[in-house]
C-alpha cells in the first residue's frame, strides 16, 4: 500500500471513529433522559394548544388518511425509516469521497444539532402523537412495518419522548442542503434535494412519530448546528 493510500486509509477510520463514537454517546445519552411521563404528557397537551391557535393542528387528519390505506402506509413507513439513518450514511460516505469540504460542513452542523437536541429532550421532554394520552393516533411503524427506530432491541438508544425537536426532519433537512452544496448544476439533483424534507415532513406527521412544531424545533435546532459549523469553517480557514 503507497504511502498516499495508507495515510487517507488511516484518515478515513479516524473519521468513522469520530462520528461514530459522538453519535453512539449522543444517542446513549438521549435514552438515559427517557423517564419523563408526566412532563413530556403535558408538553404534548401544550403543543396541541399552541398548533389550534395557530390552525397547524392537522395530524390527526394526516394520521387517519394515512392509516386507512396500506400503500399509503408502507409508503410512509419507508419514508420514515430508509429515507433517514440509511440514506443519510450512504450519502455521507459520498460526501467524504466526493466533496469532503461540504461533508465536513455537514458533519458538523449534524453533531451540533445533536448537542442541541439533547438540551432540549432533557429540559422540554414531549409525547410523540402516538403516544400522547387521550388521543386516538395509530402508530402505523409498530402496526405494518418490519423495522422501526423504537425496535425493543434498541432499548439503551430509545427515547419515546424526544420528539422536540424533529432531528428526524431537521437531518433530512441538512441532507438536502447538502446535496445542493455538493452539485448546483443539476436540476434533477435539486428537485430531489428539495423533495427529501418535503416528503420527510409528510412521514413524520403521518405516521404519528412528531407534531408540525416539532419539525419547526428540528428546523430550527439545525440552522443553530448550521451556524456553529460555519463559525468552525470560518476559523479554521483563517488559522
Amino acid at each position: 500500500m503507497t504511502t498516499g493510500r495508507l495515510t487517507r486509509s488511516r484518515a478515513a477510520v479516524t473519521e468513522a471513529a469520530i462520528v461514530g463514537g459522538t453519535l453512539l454517546a449522543y444517542f446513549l445519552t438521549r435514552g438515559r433522559i427517557a423517564d419523563r411521563h408526566h412532563a413530556a404528557q403535558r408538553n404534548a397537551q401544550r403543543i396541541i394548544r399552541l398548533e389550534r391557535r395557530l390552525g397547524l393542528y392537522c395530524e390527526p387528519a394526516l394520521n387517519r388518511w394515512t392509516a386507512a390505506g396500506v400503500i399509503r402506509r408502507r409508503f410512509w413507513n419507508a419514508v420514515y425509516f430508509w429515507a433517514h439513518a440509511p440514506l443519510i450514511a450512504v450519502y455521507g460516505l459520498w460526501l467524504y469521497r466526493r466533496r469532503p469540504e461540504v461533508y465536513r460542513l455537514t458533519r458538523n452542523a449534524v453533531l451540533g444539532s445533536a448537542v442541541i437536541g439533547l438540551i432540549t429532550y432533557r429540559f422540554f421532554p414531549v409525547a410523540p402523537p402516538r403516544l400522547t394520552d387521550g388521543e386516538t393516533f395509530v402508530d402505523t411503524m409498530q402496526e405494518s412495518s418490519p423495522v422501526s427506530y423504537q425496535a425493543q432491541t434498541l432499548g439503551p438508544f430509545v427515547n419515546p419522548y424526544a420528539a422536540v425537536p424533529s432531528l428526524h426532519f431537521g437531518w433530512s433537512f441538512l441532507l438536502s442542503l447538502a446535496m445542493v452544496l455538493a452539485s448546483p448544476q443539476s436540476r434533477w439533483w435539486q428537485a430531489g434535494a428539495v423533495a427529501q424534507p418535503v416528503l420527510m415532513f409528510g412521514a413524520i406527521v403521518a405516521t404519528a412519530n412528531h407534531w408540525v412544531i416539532d419539525a419547526v424545533a428540528g428546523l430550527a435546532a439545525c440552522l443553530g448546528g448550521l451556524g456553529c459549523a460555519l463559525i468552525h469553517r470560518h476559523a479554521r480557514r483563517r488559522a
